[in-house]
């Protein structure tokens, strides 16, 4: 059973109150939620950067790349206006404080946590986000064959670390971060 249908077997109600968010699309919300994001990303900036040094060589190449599409997320963000030096909403220093918390894992977790992360973000997108507006640019790029082909290398190595991890760890964490991507995208209620 691959990773997906782990997270959608066990956490199905969780992830369909994330998907069924009722969502409302405006510019000003958007554009707040993006200027909030920058933050996050900047932590998971750094998160992928203890992940990638402890890395096995197999596990190198796609990390390096996830980690390039995180810097250029990050240049994307300050494009659109974040500013690095504002004020951090709560929900945001929450989710940036699991993600530290989770930097003090090892390494097949940390693993694990930062595919689910992808994974979870995307489910919700792809479930939210359509039609026309400033949106459509990231839209383009989740749904680019690069993203989803490394999307699909994470979750092969997730698929080889997860085996002889300690499940209520694994659960505890994954809870954890679905109570976090549904608290993110409330922002946009």
């Amino acid at each position: 059973m691959g990773l997906l249908e782990v997270l959608e077997d066990r956490y199905a109600e969780a992830l369909e109150a994330l998907k069924s968010l009722p969502i409302r699309w405006d510019r000003e919300r958007f554009a707040f939620w993006l200027r909030q994001d920058y933050p996050f990303v900047e932590a998971l900036y750094r998160y992928q950067a203890g992940l990638l040094l402890e890395a096995p060589q197999a596990h190198r190449a796609p990390l390096v790349q996830a980690l390039m599409a995180t810097v250029e997320e990050l240049d994307w963000l300050l494009a659109q206006g974040a500013d690095p030096g504002a004020q951090v909403h709560p929900v945001r220093r929450e989710y940036i404080g699991l993600l530290e918390e989770m930097e003090g894992l090892a390494y097949p977790y940390r693993l694990v946590f930062f595919y689910f992360l992808n994974r979870l973000f995307l489910e919700a997108w792809n479930a939210h986000v359509e039609g026309e507006g400033p949106w459509q640019e990231l839209a383009q790029h989740w749904a680019a064959p690069e993203f989803q082909a490394l999307l699909f290398d994470l979750e092969v190595m997730a698929q080889g670390a997860l085996e002889g991890l300690d499940q209520e760890v694994v659960a505890h964490y994954l809870r954890r971060i679905l109570e976090m991507e549904r608290k993110t995208w409330s922002l946009l209620l």
